[in-house]
């Protein structure tokens, strides 16, 4: 398991247990949930919903029992039935080729390309201590959401690309890890607040909160970001004044923001009330208890240079089994919800042995995605198909993996 303390380093402040067990209260004042929550959640269904969570992912895993539709297919099945794509031999590249993730007649790759540089400006901003323009952020993200009212596939298609921009060889931008969990952030923010019914619209401050939350780490040496041992007293000292330094950042440049606040002073609070100031429940702003959950979800399954990512669906198990009362119940089932056993741009390799990422997710069926095939076995480049599980009875997932997995597994057979 993910050592605790990376979860805490993430989140940029250690509870402190003694003053948990005050139940101090906001000074700001207590939050209103009513005007504070974009929801409605009843309290008493808290405790159910946390006694059934490990249910929750059981139930999911054991959809594979459902029937099949009876479509016959015979292995070389790639020119059938419009299944297979134009057959050409496989890049050096893992990741599915550019056209792949350029669908719906919208350039995904120059959209997300154009945010990561937004915000590494933004983060380079904040630490040369000058003003930055959030609206930027709510200008980009409304074209985005422009285009998932047409089509809720082109999040599969925003999925595809970011994990074929994220790489292990990240950018060497000072700010990149911050970029990069921002985009993060930004992903499943919208998935959870897709799945807890709320409109593009009425979501988008709390995705720009979300993305921002962790402001305060421009001005921490990314150095102590990365450092892969434990830190000295005083890189602790800088970690947890990142917050207080992003609050009188925004008040110094006079940028408002009505969700970004809370986002940033209460995201460290947790739902049991074991956070540093003791709030609990609904008494944590909305905004602040999405991000709580979706930090450490995001550390979980983030490179790290001292240890290895977890699968998306490993994170969830690790936050289920050790963390689920520290997290608002109804957001930890929408974040379940929302994300497959095998998540849109992670690789999977079938009973025939060949490799490949996926490229969608039936909702009904989420054991039987459309994968992209492009390796054998070996993680050695193939000819390309396209293959939808779901019309191919006879073929199944046997393993997920990163595309790290299978650069050890092409080094291991050379070896």
């Amino acid at each position: 398991m993910t050592k605790y303390i990376d979860l805490l380093r993430e989140h940029q402040q250690e509870p402190d247990k003694k003053n948990a067990k005050k139940r101090k209260k906001n000074k700001a004042g207590k939050v209103n949930a009513s005007q504070d929550n974009p929801y409605s959640a009843q309290k008493d269904g808290d405790k159910a919903l946390l006694e059934n969570m490990d249910a929750l992912l059981e139930e999911q895993e054991t959809q594979s029992t459902q029937e099949i539709p009876d479509v016959e297919h015979d292995l070389d099945f790639a020119e059938e039935d419009g299944l297979g794509i134009k057959q050409e031999e496989a890049k050096d590249s893992h990741v599915l080729q550019p056209n792949i993730t350029s669908e719906y007649g919208f350039a995904m790759k120059t959209w997300l390309q154009n945010m990561n540089q937004i915000l590494l400006r933004m983060f380079t901003s904040v630490q040369n201590d000058e003003p930055i323009n959030v609206s930027v952020l709510d200008e980009q993200l409304s074209i985005l959401f422009d285009q998932v009212q047409t089509s809720t596939h082109v999040l599969n298609t925003l999925e595809l690309e970011i994990n074929a921009q994220l790489k292990s060889n990240a950018d060497t931008h000072t700010h990149a890890d911050l970029a990069q969990k921002s985009i993060m952030m930004m992903l499943y923010s919208i998935k959870v607040g897709m799945q807890l019914k709320l409109q593009l619209q009425e979501l988008l401050p709390y995705v720009v909160a979300a993305m921002l939350q962790h402001l305060g780490m421009a001005m921490v040496a990314s150095s102590i970001r990365h450092k892969p041992k434990k830190l000295t007293r005083d890189e602790s000292k800088q970690i947890k004044q990142a917050p207080q330094k992003a609050l009188d950042y925004l008040q110094a440049h006079n940028i408002n923001h009505e969700q970004l606040i809370p986002a940033i002073t209460q995201s460290n609070e947790r739902y049991d009330g074991s956070g540093p100031e003791g709030l609990e429940g609904h008494d944590i702003a909305w905004i602040a208890r999405l991000v709580s959950l979706l930090s450490m979800f995001e550390a979980l399954i983030h490179f790290r240079p001292y240890r290895q990512r977890l699968l998306p669906r490993d994170a969830i198990r690790d936050i289920v089994k050790e963390h689920k009362k520290e997290f608002d119940p109804e957001m930890l089932k929408a974040l379940i919800e929302s994300i497959s056993l095998y998540p849109v741009g992670t690789f999977v390799q079938l009973n025939t042995g060949e490799i490949g990422q996926v490229k969608s997710v039936h909702v009904k069926f989420p054991l039987r995605p459309i994968v992209y095939i492009n390796m054998d076995k070996y993680g050695h480049g193939i000819t390309q198909r396209e293959i939808d599980l779901k019309k191919q009875p006879n073929l199944m997932i046997q393993k997920c993996m990163y595309e790290e997995s299978i650069q050890e597994l092409t080094e291991e057979n050379i070896s």
